[in-house]
């Protein structure tokens, strides 16, 4: 498997929790497509940035602190905006 299919496999996995539906890949890739790569690129990009486990960073003169509420392969508001409304179950 793809570096390119593993991560459309963890963001179709994320969704689907996220949505609290059992539906299927076909389904989450064919309605959702927009929302699955906008999770893939915004862990790309806290993957890259991120180093798992640092919480600040000093070179010199230079430190750099990294927000801890963001983690990659989560649904950010750019996600949640892309998606329908999770499905909630009432008794």
């Amino acid at each position: 498997m793809t570096l390119e299919e593993r991560n459309q496999v963890k963001a179709i996995l994320v969704i689907r929790n996220y949505l609290n539906r059992d539906l299927s890949d076909i389904y989450i890739k064919k309605n959702y497509s927009l929302a699955i790569d906008q999770l893939i690129e915004n862990a790309s990009k806290i993957n890259s940035a991120k180093s798992v486990g640092v919480k600040s960073m000093s070179e010199g003169n230079q430190s750099i602190s990294f927000d801890s509420n963001i983690e990659a392969w989560t649904i950010t508001p750019d996600v949640k905006a892309l998606l329908p409304t999770p499905y909630v179950r009432m008794w």
